[in-house]
């Protein structure tokens, strides 16, 4: 799988909090993200300061995106929609005091990554699972980026061939061989060969078997994409999530939720 080269710079997390004017509490959410990191933080203090970097495609990637849900309140429920009506996957942790046992099943179910219960108490703790939690969605987001340009890559290839290239595409996806591939449309076999030649270099792939790989697993995701569409976001363009199974968890360093 190529990845995308920007998932090499320097991660970002994108942050909805309050500024605090106390260096190294644990509510300067900015401060204990950036300490002993690469990442760069971009904060915003209001959720329409947020949203319209949302809007606007100015969120940084590969990375996350952190909501103080005591800054926004039930404000983070429209943050997880412009999310979702501007196609952006990129990852959401919520932090909070407390949070209701209803509130986080509602904020996973809409596509959160993580959930992070605060505890004064417990500062070193709370920050460890925070920064796990971003580490952990960064990564993800990396591969996320990665997958997406290699998808749009090959459908500009597709979408480049001739009618004649996607037969023959379809042909050697079948595991016909040249000479079959020729008298099934009457021409010559060397034409077929300079076919096949050409689909292996728009490709970048060094044979065969390689380019029955790259095509089949792009057709897969696509029928991943044509079912996931269907079933939760018809009206929105297509857009990688994470499986369930990948989905981050909520993790509390003291018990602030509801019972």
């Amino acid at each position: 799988m190529t990845v995308n080269e920007s998932a090499n710079e320097r991660a970002g997390v994108c942050l909805l909090a309050r500024s605090s004017n106390e260096e190294g509490t644990s509510d300067n959410l900015k401060t204990l993200i950036e300490s002993d990191s690469d990442w760069r933080v971009e904060q915003c203090s209001s959720s329409d300061q947020l949203l319209e970097r949302i809007a606007s495609g100015r969120i940084p990637r590969p990375g996350c995106l952190v909501v103080d849900v005591d800054l926004v309140g039930d404000g983070f429920q429209h943050v997880q929609k412009a999310l979702l009506e501007s196609n952006c996957s990129l990852p959401l942790i919520l932090v909070a005091g407390q949070l209701s046992f209803e509130t986080v099943i509602n904020a996973f179910e809409k596509g959160a990554w993580g959930i992070v219960l605060k505890s004064l108490e417990e500062g070193q703790k709370f920050r460890s699972s925070l920064r796990g939690h971003i580490r952990q969605a960064i990564d993800w987001d990396g591969f996320q980026v990665g997958m997406e340009e290699a998808h749009r890559k090959r459908n500009r290839i597709l979408e480049g061939l001739t009618e004649r290239q996607r037969k023959v595409l379809n042909c050697v996806m079948e595991g016909m061989p040249t000479k079959a591939i020729a008298a099934t449309y009457s021409v010559s076999k060397r034409l077929i060969e300079f076919e096949r030649s050409h689909l292996l270099s728009a490709f970048g792939v060094a044979g065969t078997a390689e380019l029955t790989a790259v095509v089949g697993e792009h057709r897969i995701i696509e029928q991943f994409l044509d079912c996931y569409q269907r079933v939760d976001y018809g009206t929105q363009g297509r857009s990688f999530r994470r499986p369930l199974g990948l989905r981050g968890a909520a993790s509390r360093s003291l018990t602030h939720a509801d019972e």
